[in-house]
């Protein structure tokens, strides 16, 4: 106990820093608002009466370095649920003064429902604390205690924030009869240090990491878990007694579908009259298999209204599904449990899956926690070939999985300790399709023309799902924001949206472009770019060391005919252009003549969900390489 003791002072050691210290901070940290001084977690692990308990001890100060940084960091927060119970809670302020800080407690504490973006209902809740006194130079400081009670989810912790943080800390204590192991993850890990402390009955690891920058946010980058250095902790076995065998909790993929399977396996064991008869309804005129799964997940798409529920243990276990059908709503589970048991009726082989969207970084094989999945779907076998249902996406169409899970392992229930681990594919450039037309003409005032549009795949779910829900003045607004060409002066004479029948999003409009064309003396210089599609594809290599993302492969083509008036040739056409990589993305530029007629014809293609920093640099070099064809213009001149 005393060895501990002393791993814990020396975790608190670095807090007890002079007013000289901070002013010297103040000054390395010029321009910044705020710089987190310490933050520390102590997790202490507890066999109480054969179950394993864990108390998180956490402390947080912000140093405050400028005079608006008391308006910014107000108030702070602490976030808990039924995984982690807040036990006590504590913050004060620090001002300074000429004989050292004063302490001013906060005495204003709010306890409120945490807002969590898409759920419904959950047991997250948010208790806010009002700093007192804030000015330039104070401190603040949080101090809390949670409770876990379920060794399954133990807390994480993340070493770079949005501010600079001068120390972060993260130390366990573990008994002898509890084995831990953990990971780190993220870029830049190899500048935390780690030491381990051994006593008689217990053994404290502590990871360390000083002087840390903040993170660059990039709203085209993948989530922060991706690339920000953090640790993950978990318990691998415990002895629940003196003389008893460890009991296995996490290590393996094995081990994590055997927690999961303890949420369905008694999931739909009883037959449903009203789903029986449901089920034959809906596929009483299908033919084949792939046929009953499809009408089946086409129901559950249109019927069944997605509603978050991530309350404790709730947010884990499937509802049944004759409950699930009969409300007609339910979550990402719900969803997975009524596909599952609907496809089982219909004779189909299905199977409850776990899966992590790409906003998780995880792999199941390297990972094989709770943390590397956030979603459930179904997974269904025909003819040897897994196809994966979510009915969550009301518009993504059967076989097609919505873009966030492209790439992504599923782990795939197939019966008491028996699962497959799969990926599921990422959909080709091919399937996501747009082609643009447009047609012009020279008037006395500039162009005029007429665009078509048609778009497949993912950009056209995502199109329509954006105007499921609008008035016809809205919809008209997003038809102009996606013909929209040539220049600021666009103007939109009339339009039209439809949806065939295989889903292709078709889109009409006409138009004018005041100004737009150049005449100089007898010659017209017209620029037929009136897209510049990846023009702002440059990326700033200065510093960013994260990849860019995209939520889909894709092609483009565009085609833009124009009318030469009469009295007028051809003089001058620009060279073709082609250019890219089948590892990032492609462009193909050609213009034609044909009789009156004179045509460019542009073709893109986005080979890649990611681009990564060792290839910003040839990516760089394609745009720059593509945005001088973009100032290339035809000339036609008087006969």
């Amino acid at each position: 106990m005393r060895k501990v003791m002393i791993v814990l002072l020396l975790l608190a050691a670095h807090s007890g820093r002079s007013q000289e210290q901070e002013a010297i901070w103040a000054e390395k940290y010029k321009g910044e608002n705020a710089v987190t001084t310490t933050h520390k977690q102590h997790l202490e692990v507890k066999l109480e009466e054969g179950s394993v308990k864990a108390y998180l001890q956490v402390e947080k100060e912000i140093l405050l370095l400028t005079d608006i940084a008391p308006g910014i960091h107000r108030s702070g927060s602490v976030y808990h649920n039924s995984f982690g119970k807040l036990k006590n809670v504590e913050g004060y302020t620090l001002v300074p003064g000429k004989k050292g800080y004063e302490k001013l407690k906060v005495k204003d504490f709010k306890e409120v429902k945490s807002k969590s973006a898409g759920v419904f209902f959950d047991d997250d809740r948010e208790t806010i604390l009002s700093f007192p006194g804030l000015v330039k130079g104070a401190k603040t400081v949080l101090k809390y205690e949670l409770e876990y009670t379920d060794l399954h989810f133990l807390p994480s912790h993340y070493f770079q924030t949005y501010m600079p943080t001068i120390w972060s800390g993260f130390s366990v204590t573990v008994p002898k009869d509890v084995k831990l192991n953990w990971q780190l993850h993220g870029q830049n890990t190899g500048k935390i240090k780690q030491s381990v402390e051994d006593s008689k009955n217990k053994t404290t690891y502590t990871w360390v990491a000083e002087r840390i920058g903040k993170y660059n946010y990039y709203e085209d980058a993948p989530d922060m878990s991706y690339y920000l250095p953090h640790l993950l902790v978990y318990i691998d076995s415990y002895k629940p007694g003196k003389d008893e065998s460890p009991k296995k909790v996490f290590g393996t993929v094995t081990d994590l579908h055997n927690f999961y399977y303890g949420f369905i396996k008694d999931l739909n064991a009883k037959p449903d009259e009203h789903l029986k008869k449901l089920v034959a309804d809906i596929t009483k005129d299908a033919a084949g298999d792939r046929a009953k799964a499809e009408k089946i997940y086409q129901w559950v798409q249109s019927n069944i209204k997605y509603v978050a529920f991530e309350d404790g243990m709730g947010g884990f276990i499937p509802r049944e599904a004759n409950v699930v059908c009969q409300r007609k709503y339910g979550d990402c589970k719900d969803m997975s449990s009524a596909l599952v048991a609907m496809c089982r009726e219909a004779g189909l082989k299905a199977h409850y899956t776990w899966i992590g969207t790409r906003a998780k970084p995880y792999k199941y094989h390297d990972t094989p926690l709770p943390v590397t999945d956030n979603h459930m779907i179904c997974a269904i076998d025909i003819d040897g070939r897994f196809i994966f249902m979510d009915g969550t996406d009301q518009h993504i169409p059967f076989g097609v999985p919505p873009y966030a899970l492209q790439g992504k392992e599923a782990l795939i229930h197939i019966g008491k300790g028996q699962y497959k681990v799969l990926p599921v594919p990422v959909i080709s450039g091919h399937e996501n399709l747009a082609v643009d037309s447009t047609y012009l003409s020279l008037t006395g005032k500039g162009l005029a023309g007429r665009v078509s549009m048609s778009v497949k795949g993912y950009g056209a779910w995502r199109l329509d799902g954006t105007m499921q829900y609008r008035s016809a003045k809205e919809r008209e607004d997003v038809v102009k924001a996606i013909t929209s060409r040539g220049s600021n002066k666009y103007i939109q004479k009339d339009f039209d949206y439809n949806v065939s029948s295989d889903n292709t999003v078709h889109a009409y409009s006409s138009f004018e472009i005041p100004d737009y064309a150049q005449q100089v003396g007898k010659e017209w210089y017209i620029n037929l770019n009136l897209q510049r599609s990846y023009q702002d594809q440059w990326i700033d290599v200065k510093d960013r060391t994260v990849p860019q993302e995209y939520s889909y492969k894709n092609m483009d083509r565009q085609v833009v005919t124009l009318e030469i008036p009469k009295g007028y040739h051809v003089s001058y056409l620009p060279p073709s252009f082609e250019s890219g990589s089948d590892k990032l993305w492609k462009c193909k530029m050609s213009y034609v003549q044909a009789g009156k007629l004179v045509r460019l014809i542009k073709e893109f293609e986005m080979n890649t969900l990611y681009i990564e920093p060792a290839q910003f640099e040839e990516n760089n070099k394609l745009v720059e390489g593509l945005r001088k064809q973009y100032q290339e213009s035809i000339i036609l001149t008087a006969d």
